[in-house]
């Protein structure tokens, strides 16, 4: 009992009408608005049903969305597991990277917070420059960043806008900012409308391409000084050549039919799984550093013929290497296995670890 006298309440207390006002939001899609229940509750069918006279306000109804569950915020945005705390990471990080990089900054300008060159003693070698690769991709809809949340919505990896895409590929540094000629008529600055209906997509070929056109920008106006661009490990910038060595699809014996080391006359449906490549793989190197072919040599009965993996670990010294496993279940070997199968072998020699990558 209201000893006070009586005083209204409001409509959406009522389940079932804020069931149907959360369902009308739902069904307009991912970009709703307040203005969305302002002008729902404006219709004449819907106003005869809940018997009001008039729509309510903007700011009542940007207190409706809190009260059904939405926030104005940004979308949530699941989160990717990156490996840099790996042990294998950590130790090359620590050991190879960043002595590497404390050379290379002893010989680079310093700035301080205001922008201003600090004064220091000049390298007694020529100065450094280092050159970031950055590449950042731009949708039509990238601006809607925030908007009605429902409090149940979960995070999902984010997908980098929705509509046409640009990607803008540079070189930086804090020396002279965006790599081009002192006059800006050369840049290496590279726009791409990725997508399979347009340019297709920005592969290791024009990564190499623009690496190129910086490079020669560099040594035309800026030869006075040593250049380390910086890229970034994505998987176009890790591509190898075609003919360098890898253990990731090699077998363990030769094949069984055939003396072609690609597998071309072996008959239909007879090529065994994951054999034959298009280039043949250059030598691997002894530990004497002497070459070693990983293919059977001229006058041999199977002459241009793979070894296999098996026999080319015996040649390096692994005794018993026929009789090891070609691979572990998956290639998942347990930490710190080195002698468990014959491609964790191989993998692990220091040539096929070695090979750097065609942007190296």
């Amino acid at each position: 009992m209201n000893i006070y006298g009586t005083w209204n309440s409001s409509i959406l207390e009522e389940e079932d009408f804020a069931q149907e006002l959360l369902l009308h939001l739902q069904g307009i899609g991912k970009y709703v608005r307040a203005m969305d229940i302002v002008e729902y509750l404006d219709r004449e069918e819907v106003k005869s049903r809940l018997k009001l006279t008039k729509t309510i306000s903007l700011a009542t109804a940007q207190r409706w969305m809190k009260n059904i569950g939405y926030r104005w915020s940004k979308t949530p945005t699941g989160q990717f597991v990156d490996g840099h705390e790996r042990a294998d990471v950590v130790e090359y990080r620590q050991v190879v990277f960043l002595p590497i990089w404390a050379e290379l900054l002893s010989r680079t300008r310093i700035y301080a917070a205001s922008g201003n060159e600090c004064v220091v003693q000049p390298p007694s070698t020529r100065r450094v420059i280092i050159w970031n690769h950055d590449e950042s991709t731009y949708y039509a809809n990238d601006r809607r960043k925030i908007r009605w949340v429902h409090k149940s919505e979960t995070a999902v990896p984010y997908a980098k806008g929705e509509g046409a895409s640009l990607m803008v590929a540079d070189m930086v540094s804090p020396d002279y900012g965006w790599l081009r000629s002192p006059d800006g008529t050369e840049t290496a600055r590279v726009l791409f409308k990725a997508g399979k209906a347009r340019e297709g997509y920005f592969m290791s070929e024009d990564i190499l391409k623009q690496a190129s056109n910086a490079m020669d920008i560099l040594e035309k106006h800026y030869p006075d000084e040593d250049h380390v661009m910086v890229f970034d490990n994505a998987t176009t910038h890790l591509k190898r050549a075609d003919g360098a060595l890898s253990a990731r699809h090699m077998p363990k014996f030769s094949p069984k039919h055939g003396d072609k080391w690609d597998g071309t006359d072996w008959g239909e449906r007879r090529q065994p799984k994951n054999w034959g490549v298009e280039v043949p793989m250059g030598d691997g190197t002894f530990a004497d550093g002497s070459p070693q072919s990983l293919y059977y040599p001229e006058g041999h009965e199977r002459a241009g013929v793979c070894k296999g993996m098996g026999v080319i670990l015996e040649e390096r010294g692994y005794e018993g290497a026929l009789k090891i496993r070609a691979e572990c279940p998956k290639f998942q070997c347990e930490k710190g296995a080195t002698r468990c199968c014959c491609r964790r072998m191989l993998y692990n020699e220091p040539d096929f670890v070695g090979v750097k990558s065609l942007l190296e």
